[in-house]
């Protein structure tokens, strides 16, 4: 199966946008085999994003949730379909940490989606995409199958836009625009995000806050009825 019959099956099952990703230097050792990804991303409700501008909802909340669901399901089906033709595949679930001090999951995906060509990373610390913006939730699939690669992306556009930094209510976001050596640690202090999400599953359920994404004027109303950012 190529690249393009892939991507067709996979946003058949529900997804927004697929890239593939050459993931040299990226995997951890021990799924180093496996050098390339499919980042997949599924775009949020405008209107539930749009009414999270004061903070998160029990809606967003469930969104949120479905979602990670959709992303596990369509990954879990890109896996099979891959491994079906002979190859490895490991669907890397939406929303999982497997190190719960330095808050990471097993891979990236913002920086999977980013060498899929999918988008930058904002200042934000989120996957910000030309057409959603930061409105998508994202999910990876690693395989060694021979899949011809996209475009990566390297550059932020988000210029001199502050305003995510300025609404976050855990001052976690630094202001800097990101690069291809930039580290997480340069653009947000996690651990303040951390614990302003935690607070907010006891009354959601979810570690959600989502207020830097309403903010974002790419994907914003504006932008998606044409206007300039």
């Amino acid at each position: 199966m190529n690249s393009e019959e892939m991507t067709k099956k996979i946003l058949e099952w529900g997804a927004s946008l697929v890239g593939f990703a050459d993931l040299e230097g990226l995997a951890s050792e021990k799924w180093s085999l496996l050098e390339t990804g499919v980042s997949i991303a599924v775009q949020l409700s405008n209107a539930i994003i749009d009414e999270i501008r004061n903070g998160p909802t029990l809606t967003y909340a469930y969104h949120y949730r479905t979602a990670n669901q959709l992303l596990d399901s369509i990954a879990t089906k890109t896996s099979n379909v891959i491994q079906s033709l002979g190859y490895q595949a490991l669907p890397v679930p939406a929303s999982q940490r497997v190190d719960t001090c330095e808050l990471r999951g097993l891979i990236s995906h913002k920086m999977v989606a980013t060498r899929a060509g999918l988008g930058w990373i904002g200042k934000s610390a989120l996957l910000i995409t030309a057409k959603y913006g930061p409105r998508v939730r994202l999910v990876s699939v690693l395989t060694d199958a021979p899949i011809r690669t996209s475009k990566p992306i390297s550059e932020s556009r988000c210029g001199e836009c502050m305003l995510c930094v300025e609404v976050c209510p855990a001052r976690a976001l630094k202001g800097r625009n990101w690069t291809l050596d930039t580290k997480r640690e340069e653009l947000m202090e996690a651990s303040l995000c951390h614990e302003v999400t935690s607070r907010n599953k006891e009354i959601f359920g979810e570690k959600i806050c989502g207020m830097c994404i309403s903010v974002c004027p790419f994907g914003s109303a504006r932008a998606r009825k044409g206007g300039d950012l």
